[in-house]
Formats: C-alpha cells, sequence, structure tokens
C-alpha cells in the first residue's frame, strides 16, 4: 500500500505499576470503557455450506474520563486460526480471549482508542486435498483484510457524518494483530491490487482458476465483486494507515511489499511451530496437515528495511531497555540489526506465550457449543501447544508470565506506534536541548541532580537492566534531585520525558 531475539531475557515490567508519565507511551489513565458488540458492517461469512450474511461487530475501548476529542485509533485483530473459538479446537478464538482484551485495555488506558473486531472465519483445515485448504484459508485471509478495512472506513464515516462519537483523528491510524489476525494485518499493509494475489502459489489447479478472484469476491478494500459473496461497506471513504504491528503472523507471499509502503513492527517466536519465523510452512494447531509456504516476521523485517519502509525508526534510534534487548546487548544471534524485530528465543515461549485461558469458562463454552468435557480437553490441550509453559505453571502463576510476556509487547510496539504517528519523537543527540541535559553525579551513591538549561522535564521512568519499570515520577521543572531510596548497586536506564520528546540515560549506582 504505497498511500498510505531472540529474547535473551524476559522483558517484564510490573503490569501493576500506573506510571505517571507521557500520554501515547505510558498508562496515563486508571481506567477504560468498553462499548461491547458494536455494528460496523455485514457481510458474508462462508462457515459451513452456503454463504450467510451476518453483522460485524466490535468492541470500542477507551480511556476513562478522557477530554481528548482527537485521539489515534488502534484496530486491534485477535488470534484463532480463523475459525470460531471451541470450533477451531482451540481455547481461543475471539476478540474477548484473554491477551486480546489485555493488549486493548492497556494501549486504551495509554489514550488510545481500541476497536477489537470480530472478522468472518471459515475454511476447510482439515480437507486432505491440499489445495481446498490453501484455498479455503487464503479466502479467509482475505475476507479478514477486507473487514478491517471496512472498520477503519466506519471510524472514518463516524467523524464525516455523526459528529465523531469515538473522539478519534482519522489520520493517526494503526492495524494490529495476533496469530491469524496478525496475516490480516500483514496483507493490510502490502496487499494492494489483483495481481499480488493471483500468483502461481495461489492457482488452484483442480479448477483452473486463481483462489482469490477479486471481481466475485471483492477487492481487497472489500468492495465490489458478487453481491450475493461480498457487501458494499462504506463506500467512498479512505482506510489507509500509519502502520501495522503482527504479533506471530506471517505474510503471504513476500512479492506483497514494496517500497514506500507503511512500517511494520513485528514480534515473533523463532522457533514458532505454526507460522514460520523466516520462510515455511503453515500448520494449524490440532491439526498436522501443511496448508501454504510464508514469509514470515524476520523476512518481512529484513525486507522492509531494506526498502526503508521502517527509517522512521532510526533517526534518531531507539535506546531504551527493551530495543537494547531486541538488537542484543548480550551474545548471540538477535534481529540481525533489523529494526521493528523482536524475536523470542525457546521451544516453551515459540508461538503464543502472551496467550492464556481460563479452563472453567472453555468447559462452559464448550458446553454450550455441545462440545463434551472430552473435547474441551482436546481444546485445552491443543492450546498448550502455543504456550506449553502454561500447562505446568497452572492458573495464577500461567497468566503472570503471560502477562509479563505482554509487557515485553506493549514496551516494544508502543514507541514505535508513537513514532510512527508522529506523536512526539526522540529528541536528537545532537541538538541544544539534549546538550543541555545534565545528570550529576554519575555514577552516584546516594542522590544525583538532573537538570535541563532548555526545557522543562515533564515526568521520568527507570528502568533496571531487564527492562522493568522500577521507579516513575512527576517532575514539572527544569531541575529535581533523584534519591537512591533503597535500590541497588547496578546500571540502570531513566528515560526522561520533554514536550519535545524524550532523552534516556544511563545511570549507575556505586
Amino acid at each position: 500500500m504505497k498511500n498510505t531475539l531472540r529474547l535473551l531475557g524476559l522483558v517484564a515490567m510490573s503490569a501493576s505499576m500506573t506510571v505517571s508519565a507521557q500520554r501515547y507511551l505510558t498508562e496515563v489513565f486508571p481506567g477504560v470503557d468498553v462499548e461491547t458488540n458494536v455494528q460496523y458492517g455485514t457481510n458474508f461469512q462462508v462457515l459451513t455450506g452456503a454463504p450467510v450474511s451476518i453483522p460485524l461487530v466490535m468492541d470500542v475501548y477507551t480511556p476513562q474520563n478522557d477530554t481528548e476529542t482527537a485521539r489515534p485509533l488502534i484496530v486491534y485483530l485477535h488470534t484463532g486460526s480463523f475459525l470460531p473459538r471451541y470450533v477451531n479446537q482451540l481455547a481461543t478464538g475471539d476478540k474477548t480471549d484473554s491477551a486480546t482484551v489485555e493488549m486493548c485495555k492497556r494501549f486504551a488506558r495509554k489514550g488510545y482508542v481500541v476497536a477489537a473486531i470480530a472478522y468472518r472465519q471459515g475454511w476447510n483445515p482439515a480437507s486432505p486435498e491440499e489445495e481446498v485448504r490453501k484455498e479455503t484459508i487464503i479466502r479467509a485471509v482475505y475476507r479478514a483484510l477486507q473487514d478491517s478495512k471496512t472498520a477503519v472506513r466506519f471510524f472514518r464515516k463516524s467523524i464525516a457524518e455523526e459528529s465523531n462519537p469515538y473522539g478519534i483523528n482519522g489520520t493517526q491510524v494503526v492495524i494490529g494483530g495476533q496469530g491469524s489476525g496478525g496475516y490480516a494485518a500483514l496483507a493490510y499493509a502490502t496487499l494492494q491490487d489483483a495481481s499480488e494475489i493471483q500468483l502461481l502459489k495461489f492457482f488452484n489447479t483442480t479448477t483452473n482458476a486463481f483462489m482469490v478472484d477479486p471481481a466475485i469476491l471483492g477487492d481487497y478494500s472489500g468492495l465490489g465483486g458478487n453481491p450475493a459473496l461480498n457487501q458494499d461497506n462504506h463506500a467512498g471513504y479512505s482506510d489507509d494507515i500509519s502502520m501495522v504491528f503482527n504479533i506471530g503472523g506471517a505474510l503471504g507471499d513476500s512479492s506483497w511489499l514494496e517500497a514506500g509502503e507503511v512500517p511494520i513492527c513485528c514480534v515473533h517466536g523463532q522457533l514458532d511451530p505454526f507460522a514460520p519465523y523466516a520462510n515455511g510452512t503453515v500448520f494449524v494447531p490440532g491439526t498436522s496437515f501443511a496448508v501454504v509456504n510464508v514469509d514470515g516476521s524476520s523476512r518481512v523485517a529484513e525486507i522492509a528495511n531494506s526498502f526503508g519502509n521502517n527509517d522512521v525508526w532510526f533517526n534518531p534510534p531507539f535506546t531504551d531497555p527493551v530495543t537494547i534487548k531486541a538488537q542484543g546487548d548480550l551474545a548471540g544471534s538477535v534481529n540481525d540489526g533489523n529494526e521493528g524485530l523482536f524475536p523470542i528465543e525457546g521451544p516453551a515461549n515459540s508461538s503464543g506465550p502472551w496467550e492464556w485461558w481460563d479452563s472453567t469458562a472453555v468447559y462452559a463454552g464448550c458446553a454450550a457449543l455441545g462440545i463434551d468435557s472430552a473435547g474441551a480437553n482436546i481444546r485445552l490441550t491443543n492450546s498448550y501447544a502455543s504456550n506449553p509453559v502454561y500447562a505446568a505453571l497452572g492458573t495464577v502463576a500461567g497468566r503472570a508470565r503471560a502477562l509479563a510476556f505482554i509487557d515485553t509487547l506493549q514496551a516494544f510496539i508502543t514507541p514505535r506506534m508513537y513514532r510512527a504517528l508522529d506523536l512526539n519523537v526522540s529528541i536528537d543527540e545532537t541538538s541544544v536541548l539534549a546538550k543541555g541535559l545534565e545528570m550529576f553525579p554519575n555514577p552516584m551513591t546516594n542522590t544525583t541532580v538532573i537538570s535541563s538549561t532548555e526545557a522543562p522535564i515533564k515526568n521520568y521512568v527507570v528502568y533496571d537492566n531487564q527492562g522493568r519499570i522500577i521507579r516513575n515520577g512527576n517532575v514539572n521543572a527544569t531541575r529535581f534531585t533523584f534519591e537512591r531510596d533503597g535500590l541497588a548497586t547496578g546500571s540502570y536506564y531513566m528515560e526522561l520525558f520533554f514536550k519535545e520528546g524524550t532523552l534516556t540515560r544511563k545511570l549507575i549506582l556505586d
């Protein structure tokens, strides 16, 4: 779309700490309002048998008691293998999944408006015919792409025709997805004409036709096609975006990526058995069938960087602890210098270590669909393939571990989104403001004085060398004294927030 680590140690920030810092970078709102099942369109779903017209719905998260009326919008796509939760033989697959809700709430507490959309699902993973599996899943990704564009147009239409009821800035829109939602998000960033979807790998030799025909299914924006298979929604409104983030998804084909497209931020397990980290074949949890060859996050980041699409994140470079982890401050192969890529190592973390679920809810949800307890157990077992440690730790410790990974996702994605949306930028180290910042003494014993000759310091956040937030506070002055107050000897990072942007300094405690 022209217009538009290996993890060397889990980077965990305290989930319970509310940071009094910069809006859109850290959580500044204590609560979130959620409007559930807002209808953003209507379209045809092919789940079983004939196409059925269904309402397209979403849950909209907004920061509680916020007075801002021009907020950036995030459209968020959940995981689930493009089949409904439990039907997909998994414990996840819905906009109300635990990890999806947590991600949306955290973004909203930072000041964003977040729309967790339910997109159309349906394909045939159990078919013994490879071309059937490939064709039906490619169409499922295509429909999810169309629905995400429908959602973006819905919000822009609401600005123009309904006096902007969600209080968004229509020029600042990000698409993000985890798992299968990441596939659709990457397609959103890159798929722009029929020739890209009509490649030889997507040609069905049995039917002698391309697996996706926009003249039948509608174009990549979800417009046109056969009216019995695709319904136009909010035509005439733009679906341009500013950035995409992908958590564990993959790109249908590397040729889709071109110079001039939006920045792409990726987090991915290096040993992911379902969505390849580099180039490889897609497998679906709960089945043993291969589906289609795709390009994972490593290749996506490599190509995007080679085209200069991620240049906005290079100048000035990020110096926060999470980025340093991604780049490799310890020995080993990490993201190979590809900005916007955070690789996660280890088979226990390979697919979805940020996922968790309540087994009681799984049994109840399955029962509502007529699935007995043995079937529910199968779905739980399949889900442990994505987060195997969860089964061993149990619900409480497993959830805490998953939340620690979500800390990392948020810490890596948020500053890149902040930069891509031009909300604020890191301050150039050659600037007068940076040169006017002093920290003395450093190393410090009990106290150090931080002073700025050029602009007031709004607030600060201190991280340890594992990326955990261990201290934060408001300043609103050109000078303040930082006290040790029991901190252990070692190296820390202090991020300082100004109206003009942020500066990070290493702080050493003797």
